[in-house]
């Protein structure tokens, strides 16, 4: 039966507006810490600050019925840039940047859902449980900010991470496992002009590499992205050195490793062939997660997406989230949608009815525990 949860439409938008128009790009989340904490001693609400690289966490807590499971609401303060003077533009219910930034939905349309959830929790009194909501920093440059979170003090039996994309009612059941790799190549340095003859090209040997390792859409579960490329000193020396950093996911760990395997043979059979020599760093970013419809903290989600009048929409992401940590860390969690459209670009866009129906989401999730 769908249930009607009363939101503040004005105030959440008003709310929305607020947090979008304070620039916080990684490690510079200040601003809506600065924003958040008032509104926490406001309504009472007990607050902490976990320190992490340059900035923090801060993670809020509730009481409530014991009897109940405890819920854990989680997303990001952070922002990709360029997020400096955002001017939100709103038409019709659909809420935009003035093209010239990001908007910044990604992720504080659900700090908004939030914040709003919690106000009607207060002014109406309605029953819950024990809630914990975690804002983390530095989620975009690779999930920092929860890598660093202390998750041990955490109580929440399930946790529900709003960090995807479209309309409201999209429940993420599985996201990929994520490497990063290094490749420093050392061919050997001579005058480009006088004697080439005498160099070998540590640029033209990871070229080589490049073109030969897999790239792009591998198979349906596997990507593969060489992003970061570097070397050389001038024009007229042969290139002694040259670095790379690429990345490879997949929803299946076993073709991760097979991919990673592929690259590393490319790359020594490569400086073999060619006279230089590669040294190669990896390290395993996040581990990826996996969910069944059946599993109980699906269900529920799903329930309470049909309780405010959406239809559940299962689906599998090619990006990583705090959800993969928060997982990893043997609490259940699952990612779901907050309504953002074409994020990371200058494009990006929100339709308020989205977060609405975000707050109303969070606020079925809370009944329903």
């Amino acid at each position: 039966m769908k249930k009607k949860y009363e939101i503040d439409g004005k105030r959440l938008q008003n709310t929305f507006i607020d947090l979008v128009k304070r620039p916080s790009p990684s490690w510079e989340e200040r601003p809506i810490i600065e924003y958040l904490v008032p509104i926490f001693n406001q309504l009472g609400i007990s607050w902490s600050l976990h320190p992490c690289g340059q900035s923090n966490n801060l993670l809020a807590r509730i009481d409530g019925d014991p009897d109940r499971k405890t819920l854990l609401f989680s997303c990001h303060m952070d922002t990709v840039v360029p997020c400096e003077n955002i001017r939100p533009v709103i038409r019709g219910g659909k809420i935009t940047s003035d093209g010239k930034t990001v908007l910044g939905g990604d992720d504080k349309a659900a700090i908004a859902a939030f914040i709003e959830a919690i106000r009607v929790l207060h002014e109406t009194g309605m029953p819950h449980g024990p809630l914990e909501f975690l804002f983390s920093c530095a989620e975009e440059i690779g999930l920092c900010g929860i890598k660093c979170f202390d998750l041990s003090i955490l109580r929440a039996d399930y946790a529900f991470v709003f960090d995807s994309g479209g309309d409201i009612g999209g429940i993420v059941l599985e996201a990929p496992s994520q490497l990063t790799m290094e490749l420093f190549v050392k061919g050997r340095a001579a005058h480009a002009g006088m004697e080439p003859e005498k160099g070998v090209s540590a640029i033209r040997t990871l070229s080589e590499i490049i073109t030969r390792i897999p790239h792009g859409r591998i198979d349906k579960y596997t990507t593969s992205n060489a992003g970061i490329i570097s070397g050389g000193k001038a024009t007229n020396i042969v290139a002694e050195n040259a670095y790379c950093k690429l990345e490879v996911r997949s929803i299946k760990p076993e073709r991760m490793r097979s991919t990673e395997a592929r690259i590393r043979r490319t790359a020594m059979e490569t400086v073999v062939r060619l006279g230089a020599k590669v040294s190669i760093t990896r390290n395993l970013e996040y581990s990826g997660f996996s969910l069944k419809e059946t599993s109980p903290i699906v269900k529920m989600a799903a329930e309470a997406v049909r309780s405010i009048g959406k239809t559940p929409r299962f689906e599998s992401s090619g990006g990583g989230s705090d959800t993969n940590i928060i997982n990893r860390a043997g609490i259940k969690a699952v990612n779901l949608s907050i309504g953002m459209r074409a994020v990371h670009t200058t494009g990006e866009y929100i339709y308020m009815r989205d977060i609405v129906a975000g707050a109303r989401l969070v606020l079925a999730l809370i009944d329903s525990a």
